[in-house]
């Protein structure tokens, strides 16, 4: 990635305020590879990595899981720190998949 990524629907830029990424519009699932990358390339650099979704209005189920595969490659005290709005409903889709039980993964809803 080394910087941004740019679709019709998704727009992904390096955080200018934390280490991770922020993404702005829709994330489905053909998006894997270019947020994989982003996040890949994040965990090299820091123990806390921020996924800020508050500039996304949609967010696929296939996209929701590959936010949590990176999480479940890290080790304590690495952790993933996603901040989202609450009308994503991640609090209760992470729930319903058992992920809310991961201590590399942390949800922050705005």
């Amino acid at each position: 990635m080394r910087g941004y990524f740019a679709d019709e629907l998704l727009l992904i830029t390096p955080s200018s305020t934390t280490p991770g990424v922020c993404l702005f519009g829709e994330v489905i699932g053909t998006h894997k590879g270019p947020l994989a990358i982003a996040l890949a390339e994040q965990s090299l650099r820091t123990q806390e990595i921020t996924v800020d979704l508050t500039g996304v209005h949609y967010l696929a189920n296939s996209a929701l899981e590959i936010l949590v595969a990176p999480a479940n490659n890290l080790r304590p005290p690495q952790c993933l720190l996603v901040r989202a709005p609450t009308a994503l409903g991640l609090r209760e889709r992470v729930a319903a998949r058992g992920w809310d039980r991961m201590e590399s993964l942390r949800l922050i809803e705005i």
